[in-house]
């Protein structure tokens, strides 16, 4: 099965980016724009996992959480991996927390031990809003999303499967960030 681990954005925040979303996209052309339900802060994607290492992941991370207490994050901007002039998927994204980075740190580290390779790349806090395969158009500026502040109180691991219409998220366990 496809596994991810995913820091969950409370569900007024997803209101304030659908809100956001909303506006700008007729300004787009040629973009496949996630759902409302499926916003999330990817932490480590995993990819295809055994049903037997799921234990060993949901094991690893629980102990991870432990110590955290929910990540304060405030929206920033709208944004594009690699640019906005060509981009392969459309974001917002977030402040730095540096508990966040230190749990995401852990996390990569933790389960390259079980056999997941390491991402090569800065982690970037972001919740991906958009995917573009083909061509894009985009036109007018677009306005800043506004600077709202929030807590992240939950980390999840989630499977990710997909279907012609798009995937579909499931949390297989839910961790309450509590101190």
């Amino acid at each position: 099965m496809r596994v991810f681990i995913a820091a969950i954005i409370p569900e007024e925040i997803k209101i304030e980016i659908d809100r956001y979303l909303k506006e700008i996209k007729p300004n787009w052309e040629g973009v496949k724009w996630e759902k409302y339900n499926k916003l999330h802060v990817t932490l480590k994607f995993l990819g295809g996992v055994e049903e037997s290492s799921v234990e060993k992941i949901k094991s690893i991370l629980e102990e991870l959480v432990l110590p955290y207490s929910p990540f304060e994050m405030t929206i920033l901007e709208f944004g594009g991996f690699p640019n906005l002039k060509n981009p392969r998927v459309l974001f917002i994204g977030l402040s730095e927390n540096l508990k966040l980075l230190k749990l995401q740190g852990e996390i990569e580290e933790r389960l390259e031990v079980l056999g997941f390779k390491k991402e090569n790349r800065r982690f970037v806090p972001h919740v991906t809003v958009g995917r573009i395969k083909g061509r894009s158009k985009s036109r007018g500026i677009f306005p800043v999303p506004n600077n709202t502040h929030f807590f992240i109180s939950q980390i999840a691991v989630m499977k990710s499967e997909l279907y012609p219409e798009g995937s579909k998220h499931t949390p297989l366990s839910v961790f309450r960030l509590v101190k």
